[in-house]
């Protein structure tokens, strides 16, 4: 599988760039292309069919099947990621497109799963053959286990969907609340759980503490910001609760594996769909 193009779309919900996502169009007879959603409400158009946008769903888009956005139907800023991938004459590759040519509808993803897609878009364009094929197997990995029946060893069952129930109210919060600063005190007591047991099923089911999810979460939401504006990385910075411009280039090159400036540098959008913006302290970020 070679990506061809990767998209992350921060909060979108409405003005110049809604219209340009909301586009309905198609793509090569050769290209497939999956949009996953984190965050909004809405519908997407597939063909004919309008399916809802909700967190933690996934819809692939086949060769020349029409799809869009709908503009007018989206309720709450869409967060998501679309990336547009083709397939080689290997074995594999053919494997993998059989699942997804009998697919059908969208899919629910486990909310872990979107900074392997972060690790995707971050990867695409590289240069680097060695990080090329890395791309390729993860991005082979998550569509045998969308499409190909794998499912999580930790799939809910008893009382894992109690556990799933406090796990999304807390990812709701900190979704609301990525511009504030949360410990995991205030969570615990918001989902009415010990700040123990919140720490425990939290890392059970998603692999890290709640408090290295919602700096993950800072970092994805702050890195759209770096490639679309021209916004002061001081101003990002305070936008997103970091103490200061020097902490967050730490914890974001911790995070993505680039500072803040060289991570601009490399993924700075270019042409139409460039959102400027002044820099003067007055400026509203979206």
């Amino acid at each position: 599988m070679r990506i061809k193009k990767a998209v992350y779309v921060f909060r979108l919900m409405g003005g110049s760039n809604l219209v340009w996502h909301g586009r309905y169009h198609s793509h090569d007879i050769t290209d497939y292309e999956i949009h996953v959603f984190f965050e909004g409400e809405g519908q997407i158009l597939l063909n004919r069919s309008k399916f809802p946008i909700e967190a933690n769903r996934l819809f692939l888009a086949k060769p020349k099947e029409f799809h869009s956005i709908l503009p007018d139907a989206v309720r709450k800023p869409v967060t998501y990621y679309a990336i547009r991938f083709e397939s080689s004459e290997n074995e594999t590759d053919k494997e993998v497109l059989s699942l997804l040519n009998n697919s059908f509808g969208p899919l629910s993803i486990d909310a872990r799963e979107r900074f392997f897609i972060e690790d995707l878009y971050r990867l695409t364009g590289e240069n680097d053959p060695a990080k090329q094929r890395a791309t390729e197997y993860l991005l082979l990995s998550l569509l045998f286990r969308w499409y190909g029946g794998v499912k999580p060893a930790d799939q809910d069952h008893g009382s894992r969907d109690s556990q799933r129930h406090y796990i999304d109210k807390t990812l709701s919060i900190m979704e609301k609340s990525i511009r504030k600063k949360l410990n995991v005190g205030v969570l615990a007591d918001k989902i009415g759980l010990s700040e123990e047991y919140l720490i425990r099923i939290f890392h059970d089911r998603l692999g890290m503490t709640p408090f290295q999810y919602f700096t993950r979460l800072k970092t994805e939401a702050s890195s759209s910001l770096l490639s679309r504006t021209n916004l002061p990385i001081q101003h990002i910075a305070e936008h997103f609760g970091f103490e200061n411009p020097f902490h967050f280039s730490r914890v974001f090159k911790k995070c993505i594996g680039l500072s803040p400036s060289a991570y601009r540098k490399t993924f700075a959008l270019q042409g139409e769909n460039e959102e400027s913006y002044p820099l003067n302290s007055k400026t509203e970020i979206p």
